[in-house]
């Protein structure tokens, strides 16, 4: 289940990049109201007690204190995470400004040997459940590349402030353009195979499946948006209002978004509020005429840098719960 205090829209703050290079404003979700999917229960760690192993295909495997990461030169950088089984317009998405060491540099003081190839993510929570063997950790694998990736961190700060115990206290991944299942909570371990990885949460769990029987592992986040405003049945007043919203595409980045207010009206093109970036989340606007009173069904969808657009529909093979980026319609009221 998602866990929020409030809604994301209501709890979206405006913050400046502090990186040279960043310009544009972003869209930032306050901690308490990030979203919260969890497998099991959260673990209560102590950061004096805790240590990171890096083990596996490398030559010098070793383990890391919380302070030794601490003395490491950290990177700061906004992503947005979004769940794999978030719904079209749903509250399973979220951005945050996080802080911690990238994963590479850990890898290359371990010297990852010339035959690894994939780099699984241990996380300290466990648990059992109908189909969940017991004792079972989560942990998930990707590929070595994605490991290396500038966008790939171990994260200790989240907006500024220590990560908070349900989302990862003390250390968590981040691979940022990537479904959230992946960015591991509570890191325990990093351990490199030249293998696919075969544990619980990378062969039963986050797989998409086709009619006939098809799979492939679910990895990179999928171009979508959601309304910022307005909300769902709310009555509008104005000759011209604006609508809001966010949009994102995973590594990707966003080229477009329209709007329409029902089914029969033709595609409208929407401001994109700043540059569109990889990894996080564009804010865009459309100032809506609006015909008269009456009802309407307002639709967006967004196009990436790919040209890959929101599908309007679900594609009916699919067997899963997973990627479901169809376009979000929200009915509202004209008076």
């Amino acid at each position: 289940m998602f866990a929020q205090s409030a809604l994301l829209e209501r709890a979206a703050a405006w913050v400046r990049g502090s990186g040279s290079q960043t310009t544009s404003r972003e869209l930032v979700t306050a901690n308490p109201d990030f979203f919260i999917r969890n497998h099991f229960q959260t673990p209560q760690i102590s950061s004096g007690a805790w240590n990171l192993e890096i083990m596996g295909l490398v030559s010098k495997p070793g383990k890391f204190s919380f302070s030794d990461l601490l003395l490491m030169s950290p990177v700061r950088l906004a992503c947005t995470l979004e769940c794999a089984g978030n719904v079209s317009g749903g509250k399973g998405v979220g951005t945050a400004r996080w802080s911690g060491v990238p994963l590479a540099a850990l890898l290359k003081q371990a010297e990852v040997k010339p035959q690894a190839a994939c780099v699984v993510l241990h996380g300290a929570d466990s648990g059992s459940g109908d189909d969940v063997p017991p004792g079972t950790h989560f942990a998930r694998a990707i590929p070595l590349e994605k490991a290396l990736s500038d966008a790939t961190i171990l994260a200790y700060e989240m907006n500024g402030s220590p990560l908070p115990a349900e989302h990862g206290f003390p250390l968590r991944a981040l691979v940022c353009g990537w479904y959230g299942m992946d960015s591991v909570k509570w890191l325990t371990r990093v351990e490199v195979l030249d293998q696919p990885f075969q544990g619980y949460f990378q062969q039963k769990h986050y797989v998409a499946t086709e009619r006939d029987g098809a799979t492939r592992a679910v990895t990179r986040m999928l171009v979508s948006s959601k309304f910022l405003r307005p909300l769902p049945e709310e009555e509008i007043h104005d000759k011209i209002y604006r609508v809001e919203g966010v949009a994102w595409a995973g590594e990707g980045s966003i080229a477009k978004v329209e709007f329409r207010a029902g089914s029969k009206e033709p595609w409208q093109t929407a401001t994109l509020e700043s540059s569109p970036s990889p990894y996080i989340w564009t804010r865009w606007s459309y100032d809506w005429q609006v015909p008269g009173p009456g009802r309407y069904t307002l639709e967006a969808r967004a196009t990436d840098n790919e040209g890959n657009t929101q599908p309007m529909v679900r594609d009916a093979g699919r067997r899963d719960a997973y990627e479901l980026n169809t376009i979000q319609r929200v009915n509202v009221s004209a008076r």
